[in-house]
C-alpha cells in the first residue's frame, strides 16, 4: 500500500492483467489496479489492440493528445499512459495531500479532464466535476472492485 492505494498485482484471470502487472512492475510506485480501473473505464473488456474511439482515442488507454508510434501494441500503450500521465498525476495529487480513494479519483479526473480541469473541480469541492459522465467516480468504483478481488466486468 502506497499513499493509501493498494499496490498489489491484478488477479491473473482478468483480461490483459499480465500486461498491467508487468508495466507497473517497471514503475513500482504505481498501482496496476488504478491503471486497470482507468482502462476499464476507457475500453471495458475490449482487448483489441487497435481500438479507436470516435474522438480519436487510441488503444486500450484511449490516448488522444499524444501517443507512441506503436500505440496499437497494448504494452506500449499502457506503458505510455502510466509513465506520461498517471505517475505524474499521482505525484502531483499526493503532494497536495490526497491519498486513498481521493487520490484514485484525482488521478482519474486528471487523466480525463487534464490537470486544469481536475484542479478547478478540486477547488470547487468535487475533483471530478469537469470529467465526462462521472468518470472519476466510475474509475473509483472499478478500483474498489479490483481491490476487493472482484472483477469490474
Amino acid at each position: 500500500m502506497r499513499n493509501g492505494i493498494h499496490s498489489g498485482p491484478l488477479q491473473a484471470s482478468l483480461p490483459g492483467a499480465a500486461i498491467f502487472n508487468s508495466v507497473c512492475a517497471e514503475q513500482p510506485t504505481f498501482s496496476p489496479l488504478v491503471a486497470y480501473a482507468i482502462k476499464v473505464n476507457e475500453t471495458g473488456d475490449d482487448l483489441s489492440p487497435n481500438v479507436e474511439s470516435g474522438d480519436g482515442g487510441k488503444g486500450w488507454m484511449q490516448l488522444t493528445s499524444s501517443y507512441p508510434d506503436n500505440w496499437d501494441v497494448p504494452e506500449a500503450n499502457v506503458r505510455y499512459a502510466v509513465r506520461e500521465f498517471l505517475i505524474p498525476a499521482e505525484t502531483f495529487w499526493a503532494a497536495e495531500g490526497l491519498e486513498g480513494d481521493d487520490l484514485v479519483r484525482a488521478i482519474a479526473a486528471e487523466y480525463n479532464a487534464g490537470r486544469g480541469g481536475a484542479e478547478a473541480g478540486h477547488e470547487q469541492g468535487d475533483i471530478g466535476k469537469f470529467t465526462t459522465d462521472h468518470y472519476s467516480d466510475r474509475c473509483l468504483q472499478h478500483y474498489q472492485l479490483l481491490e476487493a478481488g472482484l472483477s469490474p466486468f
